[in-house]
């Protein structure tokens, strides 16, 4: 039985490792496959996911499977249940037939979801169980942050009496200790590290608790202090801790010593004795003064040869009580200021939640936190989990090694009855209980959103001792067979974390040796590029911080490395260079390029850039930061704009946008010796100069409509403004910046439209909303596509390419080191406020374990980075002016090479003109392990590796905003012409319960719902449709129903409710250009449309009466109304013979439309 078949045994709890590559999305599908197969019910199953996305692939997967199964003949699907371990009788394949169907028809569909979802969904059923509102709404990221803005704002705001603890005194203690720059910095470590500060205040809640002490005792025996004793409470118990005539008496024997440093030090001593002796506050850094330095060392001397020796008996008793008070004084003021900042946080989340509680919210946090309490209180847990569809039976858990603690006490909560026997569903069927779960540790690399690698092995060991004490067994297979890479791929990525221990450690927690085997047998290649090294010392760029000013001579680093990839990867297209794809080779295209970063920095902006430069197909970046996005600064500098029109930078900014376009010398023409605004200047502009024309007339549009215009309407409106070239503002944005602004302005509309339905904004308050709360746009680049995707290795979790790249530049530095509290997942909390001189031993501690985490977590994702490839692998790197800290991965994958088989590897000259790009005849040395495929012929879409934007982004859309367009509904084409007195009302109008319209609308809709029924059962269903309407009364429905009914009863109209008939065809389009050569467009929507291969028929119903007897003698908005119709339909369909009727349902009757009735009406419509 393979490792898979074991992991996949529904009988039995497994939790397996496995390795990058190994199929565990595979076998966990498979599991639920045989799980349902031996008779579990689909709706006792839930599969835990870490993304959506991974949940949605797992879902398409067991349906194909299960859907594959349905239609297999008896053969084949013999094969594929032997295949995954399972009895081939023929029962089984009955049964097997079966589930596909069954899975469908499950109430609420299988439960693969997150854990988010799984918990959303628990809280919705249970919501009193829970102690919470039924109508709870999740908040997004956008509400979340506007409440967190409130409870910041009340914060500064608090008294004693709101306070937690009826005291806020230590705001304003911090307020005059951290300054104004630190605490505002606190702050918004409050607001964007939330629910990490929160975990980390209830564990050392909980851990001061269990020591049964308070949270201030904790936080001082947490630096090292037995007492919680404040820093001034130190200082009184130092000085009265010395002897102050010894004191006198050394201060005077000093001041005459022959040394000048010696009577310096007397007077110090005699000063401290005064301020002492007549109670005055004693300066105590005169004392420290004496024996340490600036920086907080002992002095390596305080006293001189001249000095007697009881005064240096004295001074060398003296100087370790001072060493040791000025450690002591250190940390008791950390203590201090962190329990300040743990109230004052306390605070901002007491008035958090209860700003959430009032508008009835939770948080994502809150989800699993309500979730965990529900489930752990014993008087709720066992009916809620009873309740569960008569309870859980199978728990399955994806991607184990990122679930954190919180979560894993979830599921140890819904799993608890599997080992004890208790739960109701297993009494009554003797089913038997599983738990699965499928990681791996070398994977983590989520420590940031709380995933603990350990965390999955003590879980391991928890359910391990669990089976023990209840009889049973858990399996703990391992996959180490990848069906992802290649050998040489797999062999690299032992080399390289087979020279340390260290190494091993980071990526399993223990001393074994990393080993992976492959089960494909092609020769794949491995390959290390030179490092791209600075040029001259004004190449500074070595922190990947910044991209290049456009006036900046030379080319960094960075650059020249992002210029020889594009290049290289350029050429290797052109050259067909082959890739395996489903046992094939074919010739490379852009989408077989995977090129991974440790971060979003110049190098990534670089790599991107080039590769357009160089026109190969390019995804752009995966995650962008909304509010550095130049088309998002675009819109914002415009709005401002709008709002100042003398705000000449935001003009300039605007004319180069691709809002107007304007060019370097257009601006300076315009700008060059005005004597006025820059708008001013705009406006005196001659109009038959064209550079200007359509920036005046956008701006001015612009000045008119965002005064008066909310802010979704405002933008909607913009993007869909055309020029004069029929380009509308979207589609200048797309051309001039590329594909991946499309979702930046998508984003910027969401933005607009949340910010709507939080408060009624205009534009000047969705500017201030742009400021402040602009998010991030993730950017699906899942495989399938021709372009090269560029992301970092964290989005690339899941994903594989023929070819990755991975470029490294010097070491990354996390943003989270700048953090003022420090925090860990232990209850570990420290403010990191630097003493005036020393340091704080608790903390030096925290942060060298926190970095010890931090570099195994770098190592784990370096493992991850590399397993992505399938077939190649290239690492390349570039070096700043500065070195790093820490292990270098470029380091790591040198070292491999020395002990990789020698014969395998090779050192191959490299030409830098024909396989870099560079301007010079020279060669690079590449080291290469395996070999690289051969070319192949590359198909056309291969070789074009300049791709143009995609057809639907610049293709016309109706009914945008054109300032010349005239846009109409072709059913009110005659309502300017017509007073209400002239329209047809319907005689029941004014009847009792029955609205204007309100008979019309009845009878479109019987007419859009019956005709697909059989005649037979067509009038009891339209009885029973208007007796749903309470506003009618008996004798209304009666004339409503026979009107419908002599009409479908008619043989003359039974062409048009045939099956080749349509109802409620909606049209839009232009269907010419009136007489000031403004375009027309129609809208509207046909009550019933038949299409045969030669002719078109378009009726509307009206219920009018009396009838008239000619079409002509209709209401004039009705003919225009038909004529539209017509014109639009002609441009569809220009081979077939397009006529035109109005069907009436007093008489019934059937008036047609003549082509010189069509004719007429249609001209009026483009006046």
């Amino acid at each position: 039985m393979t490792p898979q078949n074991v992991a996949a045994d529904p009988s039995a709890h497994v939790f397996v490792t496995a390795n990058a590559g190994s199929g565990k999305t595979s076998t966990l599908v498979n599991r639920v496959a045989r799980l349902l197969l031996r008779g579990a019910r689909p709706e006792h199953i839930l599969c835990v996911t870490y993304t959506k996305a991974a949940a949605a692939e797992m879902q398409g997967r067991l349906f194909a499977q299960l859907g594959g199964w349905a239609v297999m003949v008896d053969d084949e699907l013999s094969q594929q249940l032997a295949k995954i371990g399972e009895d081939i009788s023929a029962e089984n394949l009955t049964r097997a037939r079966t589930l596909f169907a069954g899975a469908l028809e499950t109430p609420g569909g299988l439960k693969i979801q997150t854990i988010h979802g799984f918990c959303e969904k628990l809280l919705r059923r249970f919501p009193l169980e829970a102690g919470l509102s039924p109508s709870f709404k999740i908040l997004d990221d956008l509400e979340a942050k506007a409440l967190m803005a409130q409870a910041l704002e009340r914060l500064l705001t608090l008294t004693d009496a709101e306070g937690v603890h009826g005291d806020i005194s230590g705001r304003d203690r911090l307020i005059r200790t951290l300054r104004v720059a630190n605490f505002e910095k606190l702050l918004r470590q409050f607001s964007m590290q939330h629910e990490d500060i929160l975990e980390s205040v209830a564990a050392l809640i909980g851990q001061a608790r269990d020591k049964g002490i308070s949270e201030k005792e904790y936080l001082y025996q947490s630096v090292g202090l037995p007492e919680a004793l404040s820093p001034d409470e130190l200082t009184a118990q130092l000085l009265g801790r010395l002897n102050w005539g010894d004191i006198k008496s050394l201060a005077q024997s000093l001041s005459i010593s022959k040394g000048k440093t010696d009577q310096e030090r007397g007077a110090a001593f005699l000063e401290l004795h005064e301020q002492y002796l007549n109670q005055k506050p004693v300066d105590i850094s005169t004392l420290i003064n004496v024996f340490l330095t600036a920086k907080g060392e002992l002095r390596k001397t305080y006293y001189t040869k001249d000095v007697a020796q009881t005064d240096k008996d004295y001074l060398d008793w003296l100087a370790p009580i001072v060493v040791e008070y000025v450690a002591q004084h250190n940390a008791a003021r950390i203590a201090e200021i962190t329990y300040d900042v743990l109230m004052l946080f306390m605070d901002f989340s007491a008035i958090y939640r209860t700003l959430k509680r009032r508008s009835g919210a939770l948080d994502f946090q809150d989800l699993i936190v309500q979730t965990r309490r529900l489930l752990h209180q014993t008087d709720m847990s066992s009916w809620v989990l009873y309740k569960l569809d008569g309870g859980l039976e199978h728990i399955l858990v994806d991607e184990a090694q990122d679930t954190s603690e919180d979560q894993w006490a979830i599921v140890k909560a819904l799993t608890s009855e599997f080992f004890a026997g208790e739960g109701a569903s297993l009494k009554l069927t003797k089913a038997v209980r599983t738990v699965f779960a499928v990681g791996d540790e070398k994977q983590s690399i989520y420590g940031f959103q709380g995933a603990r690698p350990d965390k999955f092995l003590e879980t391991r060991q928890f359910y391990d001792m669990a089976a023990v004490s209840a009889g049973q067994v858990l399996k703990i297979p391992e996959l180490v067979h990848s069906f992802r890479s290649l050998p040489q791929v797999l062999g690299f990525v032992d080399a390289v974390y087979d020279g340390d221990p260290e190494l091993s450690y980071a990526l399993t927690f223990t001393s074994n040796v990393v080993r992976h085997a492959a089960v494909r047998n092609d020769i794949g290649c491995i390959e290390l590029w030179p490092q791209v090294m600075p040029i001259d010392a004004d190449d500074t760029e070595d922190d990947g911080t910044e991209v290049d000013p456009v006036d900046k001579t030379g080319a960094t680093p960075a650059k020249r490395l992002a210029q020889q990839l594009a290049f290289h990867i350029k050429s290797e297209i052109a050259s067909g260079r082959g890739v395996m794809v489903k046992d094939k080779w074919r010739a490379m295209h852009a989408g077989d390029v995977l090129i991974l970063v440790r971060k979003r920095d110049a190098l990534f902006e670089n790599i991107i850039r080039e590769l357009k430069q160089q026109g190969v197909p390019v995804s752009g970046a995966d995650r962008l930061k909304l509010s550095e996005h130049i088309a998002f600064q675009d819109i914002r500098t415009l709005m401002r704009f709008a709002m100042q029109s003398g705000d000449d930078l935001s003009l300039a900014c605007i004319l180069r946008s691709p809002l107007c376009d304007l060019s370097e010398q257009d601006l300076y023409d315009l700008s060059q010796g005005r004597s006025g605004s820059l708008w001013g200047t705009l406006l005196q502009k001659p109009s038959d100069d064209g550079r200007f024309d359509d920036a005046r007339s956008l701006m001015q549009w612009v000045l008119a409509e965002a005064p008066r215009r909310a802010g979704f309407d405002f933008l909607a409106r913009l993007l869909n403004r055309r020029d004069r070239n029929g380009l509308t503002i979207r589609q200048r944005f797309l051309t001039r910046l590329g594909p991946e602004c499309e979702d930046v302005l998508d984003e910027t509309l969401a933005l607009a439209l949340k910010g709507e339905g939080i408060d009624d904004i205009g534009v000047e308050a969705f500017l201030n909303l742009c400021e402040f709360n602009a998010s991030d746009i993730k950017r699906e680049q899942e495989e399938g596509g021709e372009r090269v995707r560029v992301m970092t290795v964290h989005g690339s979790k899941g994903l594989e390419a023929p070819w990755v790249i991975i470029p490294i530049g010097p070491n990354f530095k996390s943003s989270r080191n700048d953090d003022l509290l420090l925090i860990d997942d232990d209850g570990g909390l420290f403010v990191d406020v630097k003493p005036e001189r020393g340091k704080v031993d608790a903390i030096t501690r925290f942060k060298d374990a926190k970095a010890e985490k931090d570099e195994q977590e770098a190592l784990r994702l370096f493992y991850v980075a590399l397993t992505r490839a399938r077939d190649r692998l290239t690492v390349c790197g570039y070096q700043g002016k500065r070195a790093g800290s820490g292990r270098s991965w470029y380091g790591l994958a040198a070292d491999a090479f020395s002990r990789l088989p020698v014969g395998e590897v090779s050192a191959v000259d490299m030409a830098l003109r024909a396989d870099f790009g560079l301007d010079d005849p020279g060669w690079a040395q590449v080291m290469i392990y395996g070999a690289r495929a051969g070319t192949y012929v590359a198909d056309e879409k291969s070789v074009r590796v300049k791709s143009p934007l995609p057809a639907f982004l610049t293709a016309g859309v109706y009914g945008e905003d054109d300032p010349s367009a005239v846009w109409r509904a072709v059913s009110q084409m005659g309502d300017d012409d017509r007073t209400e007195t002239e329209r047809s009302p319907s005689p029941l109008a004014m009847q009792k319960g029955l609205g204007r319209y309100r008979r019309g609308n009845l009878i479109h809709k019987l007419f859009e719902i019956l005709p697909d029924l059989a005649p037979d059962q067509r009038e009891a269903v339209a009885i029973k449709y208007l007796a749903k309407q309470p506003d009618l009364d008996d004798d209304q429905r009666a004339e409503i129903t026979g009107a419908v009914m002599a009409v479908l009863n008619d043989d003359r109209f039974a062409e048009a409710f045939s099956p080749k008939s349509r109802p409620e065809v909606a049209l839009a389009g232009q269907i010419g250009v009136n007489g000031r050569g403004e375009p027309v467009y129609l809208s509207g929507r046909i009550d019933r449309l038949v299409v045969s291969d030669d002719h078109v028929w378009v009726i509307d119903y009206k219920s009018n009466r009396p009838a008239p007897d000619r079409a002509e003698d209709a209401a004039i908005d009705y003919q225009r109304q038909m004529a539209g119709y017509v014109a639009l339909l002609r441009q569809i369909y220009p081979k077939a013979k397009v006529e035109a009727a109005l069907l009436w349902t007093d008489g019934p009757k059937l008036t047609p439309f003549s082509d010189d009735l069509i004719t007429v009406r249609l001209a009026e419509l483009s006046r």
